[in-house]
C-alpha cells in the first residue's frame, strides 16, 4: 500500500519558493550526481569518522528516479506547510538543521563500526520524516487529501495530519524493529522524525511561529482552537453590524498592512471541485435542519470592502463549501485583526456556525449562534434551538435556554423541530428542579 499527500487545508501565508528551490536543487544534483553513481562526498559514510560537509550533501543524493521522485513528492506536501508558516529563510534553516543534525547522530552512533566506504545513506527522506513530525507538532487536525494505492486500486481519502504521522512513523518503528533496528533507512526516517519533533516544539516555545491553539500543545491541554489575544472577538463585531461601518476599513484602519502577506493558495491545495463532504458526526440530541450553506458570492454590502478582505471572505466561502468551517474561522479571526467592523452577512454566519456545531466544536459555535440571535432575529429560530441545546447540555445553563426558547415561533416549525423543543425544555425543566448550579452568561 502506498499513501501519497496531494492536498491540505492547514493555513499558509508564505509563497514557498525555497521549497520549490530545494526540489529543483535535488534534482540538479541527481544529474550531477549521474543518478547517485558518483557517490564520493555525498555519501553519508558509516564508520569512517565525522565528515560536516557529508551532513549536508547525503541529503541531495538520490539513487534512480523513484527515490527521487517520492522524495520530492513528500518534500512539496510538507515543506509548503512548514515554510508556509514560517518564511524561506527559517525555513531553509530548519530544512538544513535537521538534515545536519541527522547526519552528525547518524555518523557518531556508526563511529567504529567496520562497514566498506560505499555503504552508508543518502537522500532527503530523513529531512521530509523531520518536516512531517513539524506539521504534526504545528497542525495536527487539519486535514490532508491523500491518494492510496492499494494494488491496482486507487482511493481518496481525507485524514488528519496526526494520524498520517502516526501512520508513518508506525510503519518505519515496524521495519526498523524487524531489522533489529539496525541503521538504515528505517533508523534514518525515525532519526529525522526525532529531531523535526524537537525542533517543532522549540519553535512553538521560541514563538517562532503562530499556531493560534491549532498546534499539537494545545490538543494536549484542552485548549485546540480556542482564541489567543483576541479574547472576545465576538463581543466587538456584535455592536458594529450597521452597514455604515463598512466604508471604516478604509478609512480608520491605520495600515491596509503592506506586511500582512496574503494567504498562499496553489491550485493543488485548495481544489474547485465540491467533492468533499463534512465529516459524519453525530450531533447533540437537537437534529440539525438544515446543512451549512455559503452566501450568495456578492452582494451590494461587499462593494465597501477592501479586496484584502473580500479574499479572505471568497476563502472562508469556499473552505466552508468544502466542509471545513474550523478553517474558515481562522481565517476569519486573522482578518479581525486587522480589521476591527467586518461583521459576516447572516448567510455567511449561520454557515459558518452550523458547520462548527455539526463538528462538535461548541466552544466556537456557541459565540456565532448568539451573535446570529441577536443580529438577525427574525430568522433565528433554527440558531435559537441549536443555542438552546447548548446552554443545556454543554454549558449547563438550564434558565437562559428556557428564556431563549420562548422567542421561538413554533407555528412557523415543522413537527420535529417542535418535537425537540419539547425535548429541550424537558430537560432544561428537569436540571433546575435537580437544583443544577446556572453558570454566568447573556441572558435573553
Amino acid at each position: 500500500m502506498v499513501i501519497i499527500p496531494i492536498n491540505t487545508d492547514a493555513p499558509i501565508y508564505h509563497w514557498p519558493w525555497m521549497t520549490l528551490v530545494l526540489v529543483a536543487v535535488n534534482c540538479i544534483t541527481f544529474f550531477l550526481t549521474g543518478q547517485g553513481e558518483h557517490q564520493t562526498g555525498w555519501l553519508l559514510q558509516f564508520g569512517h569518522g565525522l565528515h560536516p560537509l557529508e551532513w549536508v550533501a547525503f541529503n541531495f543524493l538520490h539513487f534512480g528516479w523513484l527515490h527521487l521522485i517520492g522524495n520530492m513528492i513528500f518534500l512539496w506536501g510538507f515543506g509548503i506547510v512548514v515554510e508556509g508558516k514560517l518564511g524561506w529563510w527559517r525555513f531553509l534553516l530548519v530544512f538544513l538543521s535537521i538534515g545536519v543534525l541527522g547526519g552528525l547522530f547518524i555518523q557518531a552512533v556508526m563511529l567504529g563500526s567496520e562497514l566498506p566506504p560505499s555503504s552508508g545513506g543518502a537522500g532527503a527522506s530523513l529531512i521530509v520524516y523531520g518536516l512531517l513530525a513539524i506539521c504534526v507538532v504545528w497542525a495536527p487536525k487539519n486535514e490532508m487529501d491523500v491518494l492510496v494505492f492499494i494494488g491496482y486500486r486507487l482511493l481518496s481519502v481525507e485524514v488528519t495530519i496526526l494520524t498520517f504521522g502516526i501512520w508513518y512513523v508506525a510503519l518505519q518503528v515496524l521495519s526498523a524493529w524487524w531489522n533489529a533496528f539496525s541503521m538504515g533507512s528505517a533508523m534514518g526516517h525515525l532519526v529525522g522524525a526525532f529531531w523535526g519533533f524537537g525542533i517543532g516544539l522549540a519553535l512553538l516555545r521560541l514563538h517562532w511561529v503562530d499556531c493560534e491553539n491549532w498546534d499539537l500543545i494545545a490538543l494536549w491541554k484542552g485548549t485546540y482552537g480556542r482564541p489567543t489575544d483576541l479574547k472576545h472577538w465576538n463581543e466587538n463585531i456584535l455592536v458594529t453590524h450597521s452597514p455604515d461601518l463598512r466604508g471604516a476599513e478604509t478609512s480608520s484602519a491605520p495600515a491596509k498592512p503592506k506586511k500582512k502577506k496574503a494567504a498562499f493558495r496553489p491550485s493543488i491545495y485548495l481544489s474547485a471541485q465540491t467533492k468533499r463532504r463534512p465529516p459524519k458526526t453525530k450531533t447533540p440530541p437537537l437534529a440539525a435542519d438544515e446543512q451549512p450553506t455559503a452566501a450568495s458570492p456578492r452582494t451590494m454590502s461587499e462593494s465597501a470592502m477592501s479586496p484584502a478582505t473580500l479574499t479572505v471572505l471568497d476563502r472562508m466561502r469556499e473552505l466552508l463549501r468544502t466542509g471545513k468551517p474550523q478553517a474558515a474561522l481562522v481565517e476569519y479571526r486573522k482578518r479581525l485583526r486587522i480589521v476591527d467592523h467586518w461583521p459576516l452577512e447572516a448567510d455567511d454566519l449561520q454557515a459558518l456556525a452550523d458547520g462548527l456545531f455539526k463538528l462538535k466544536v461548541w466552544n466556537e459555535a456557541v459565540p456565532l449562534l448568539e451573535e446570529f440571535v441577536k443580529r438577525f432575529p427574525a430568522r433565528a429560530n433554527a440558531a435559537r434551538i441549536k443555542l438552546a441545546t447548548l446552554w443545556c447540555d454543554v454549558q449547563t445553563r438550564p434558565r437562559a435556554a428556557l428564556k431563549l426558547l420562548d422567542q421561538v415561533d413554533l407555528e412557523d416549525l415543522p413537527d420535529s423541530l417542535r418535537n425537540q423543543v419539547v425535548q429541550i425544555r424537558q430537560k432544561a425543566e428537569g436540571m433546575i428542579d435537580d437544583d443544577t448550579f446556572e453558570l454566568d452568561g447573556k441572558s435573553w
